[in-house]
Order: structure tokens, then sequence, then C-alpha cells
């Protein structure tokens, strides 16, 4: 009985890693759905689009996992990829010009438009797998805890570079391309969850690929967890006297 327990507990552990890193879509769609946001050629109603999906995607991998986000972790999971808010605020009037002077250009040029697809596409669903990863291993669980992996996930996604789901984004682009433009695929899926032709297409490419990127997202994750413990330790020892 002894001798078999580490290796149930290995199997177990397999398992729950498999799960992690398996392509669900009901952790996935939103983060889909917001990267492919900024083919829309509507300048703002792309922006608003990814906004939607960008925010309810906690909520939703929450929901997927039988849980419910508290007000306070969705707003602090939302936040934009800078930290710093005044400085966020500062730049707005650049960022608004920038925006729509990118957005007019892409209307003409539909490669930068993929291009800023496939990085939205890696990003999101780095931002995905990292929110369901957090969730099922109980960082969200207390407030205690909460913050720093909040931190951590962020700093995670900041620390990230060229990486194989942008390929993979790539490819998914290559093949779906200008069929996944249109905005009604969008409202279709926001208001019932309805899918395209080209969006079950691309979904099932994306199942399809997934396995292959097992080994990379295992490392995102362990660079999450030391990122993790590295936050929370500075709390643990201002804790007991």
């Amino acid at each position: 009985m002894t001798a078999d327990s580490p290796t149930n507990t290995e199997q177990s552990d397999a398992l729950e890693l498999d799960k992690l890193t398996a392509f669900d879509w009901a952790v996935y769609a939103d983060a889909t759905f917001a990267g492919l946001a900024v083919l829309i050629p509507i300048p703002v109603v792309d922006f608003i689009v990814e906004e939607y999906f960008r925010r309810r995607m906690p909520r939703d991998i929450a929901t997927r996992n039988g849980r419910v986000f508290s007000t306070a972790l969705i707003i602090q999971l939302n936040r934009r990829r800078t930290d710093n808010q005044l400085l966020g605020c500062l730049l707005l009037p650049i960022r608004v010009v920038f925006y729509l002077f990118r957005n007019i250009f892409r209307t003409v040029l539909y490669a930068l438009s993929v291009v800023d697809a496939s990085n939205n596409l890696g990003y999101y669903w780095h931002r995905a797998f990292l929110i369901n990863y957090a969730l099922r291993r109980g960082h969200f669980d207390h407030e205690a805890t909460a913050r720093p992996a909040v931190d951590a996930l962020h700093q995670t996604l900041s620390e990230l570079t060229t990486d194989p789901l942008t390929q993979l984004a790539q490819e998914i682009l290559a093949t779906a391309g200008k069929q996944v433009m249109r905005l009604r695929p969008f409202i279709r899926f926001a208001r019932k969850k309805e899918e395209s032709e080209q969006m079950v297409a691309a979904r099932e490419q994306i199942a399809t690929a997934w396995g292959s990127y097992r080994g990379y997202l295992l490392q995102v994750a362990a660079r999450y967890e030391r990122t993790y413990l590295a936050r929370l330790q500075p709390l643990g020892e201002a804790g007991p006297s």
C-alpha cells in the first residue's frame, strides 16, 4: 500500500498536468475571439469587441471550473498590460492618436492586421492558460495568495517574447485569413455562443495542433510558479513574528 502511494500521486499529478495543458474551448474561446477582434475592419469597433472578450475571460474560465470569481479579483485580472496607471493616463492621448492612425493604415494593409492578430492571439492564449492554471492550483482561493498570484500572472505575461503559440496563431490565420474579419461571427458568439463554419474549422485546427505545445506550456507554468513563490515569500516573512 505504501509503495503504491507515490505512484498513485505521480499518476494523479500527470493527469492534472494533462488537463491543464489540454485545449479546452470553454477556456480558450474568449481568448481566441479577443485575439481575432483586431481583424474587424471597423476602427473603434474592433477595440470594443476585443475589450468585451478580454474582460469576460476570467469569469468564463471560472465558470468552466465551477467557480465564481469576486468582482475585486476580476478587476485585478483585467488590468491592462501596463501596471503603471498614472503613466497609462498620461500616455492615453498619444495612444488614441496612434490607435486611430494604425487602424486607418490597417484597412489599407491587411498584412499589418495579420501581424497584430497573431501577437494578440498568442498573448491571450497565454493569459487564458495562466488564469486557468492558477485557478486550478488554488492560488485564487484566499485573499493572501490571490494578489501575489495576479501579480505573478501579469509579470509572467510581460516577460514573454517570441513563443510557439504566436507561430500557431500565424498558421491559423494563414488558413482562416479574411474569413474571420466580419463582425457577425463575434456577435453570434457573444450572444448565443454560436460559431460560424470558419470559426469551427479554426477551433478544430487549434485543437489538433495544441497537444504539441504541452512541453512549452509546462515551461510557462514553471516560470509563473517561480514568480508566484518569489512574490509569496516576502508576505510569509512579514507574517507571524
